[in-house]
């Protein structure tokens, strides 16, 4: 195994113990020895997210160094892709302050990057800000790729906190038809269903969500709200 490889595998160990500053030093050895800059952070974000527990506020810490260096990263492409990383791992984390330049940062060095839009769509959208923006930038992101159920469904998240519930309906059935198996998506078809007085409706999708990840903390509460009898 090469030497980087090897720190690489610690990194990954440490992590798996959730010894995060064990697994820093690892991933920070790694990366330095690394031939190529590019694919050594990428290695190490999928390292972070493939976690079950996800730990973006560690991520964030660790990717967020590096971000003087991206002069190396040659491709103008791969820059973007890694400020669109920044931007995901500080609103994951809860750095809602320090989101926004990251991922315009992202979309000035390729206005293409479908997967910033929609991140950063739907970022604006749970922190309640700028709605408008943030369905402008969902609608690009669909009509660049269309068939991403998480796209639809970050376009009927937008929809529904403005209150056009019927419009939000349509995407979000458009999303849990093309991608049926997450917990998240099953959550926002129901918060509308309830939203239009449909609880039946909104009762099955939460057990369907619930099935794919028992504890999904959004899921118990509007369960809990609409069985409860006070509104969702």
């Amino acid at each position: 195994m090469r030497s980087e490889q090897a720190f690489y595998e610690q990194g990954v160990q440490k992590l798996q113990a959730r010894d995060y500053d064990g697994a820093a030093q690892a991933f920070q050895q790694f990366v330095e020895q690394s031939p190529n800059l590019t694919t050594a952070l990428q290695q190490v974000y999928r390292a972070y997210m493939t976690q079950p527990n996800r730990p973006a506020a560690q991520a964030y810490a660790f990717l967020k160094r590096y971000e003087p260096r991206t002069d190396e990263i040659k491709v103008a492409i791969d820059r973007a892709g890694f400020y669109q990383v920044l931007g995901t791992l500080a609103f994951l984390s809860g750095n809602n302050d320090e989101y926004a330049p990251w991922f315009e940062q992202a979309l000035a060095l390729d206005p293409q990057n479908h997967l910033a839009m929609n991140d950063y769509a739907y970022a604006l959208t749970e922190n309640g800000r700028e709605l408008e923006k943030a369905l402008r930038l969902v609608r690009r992101a669909i009509a660049i790729k269309s068939n991403v159920g998480a796209y639809h469904d970050t376009h009927g998240w937008v929809l529904h906190k403005m209150g056009r519930h019927e419009e939000a309906l349509r995407e979000l059935r458009i999303a849990v038809q093309t991608a049926p198996d997450t917990a998240d998506l099953r959550y926002h078809l129901a918060a509308v269903y309830a939203k239009l007085g449909q609880r039946n409706d909104a009762l099955v999708e939460l057990e369907k969500a619930l099935a794919l990840q028992p504890g999904h903390e959004p899921s118990l509460q509007l369960r809990k709200q609409l069985t409860g009898g006070a509104q969702p």
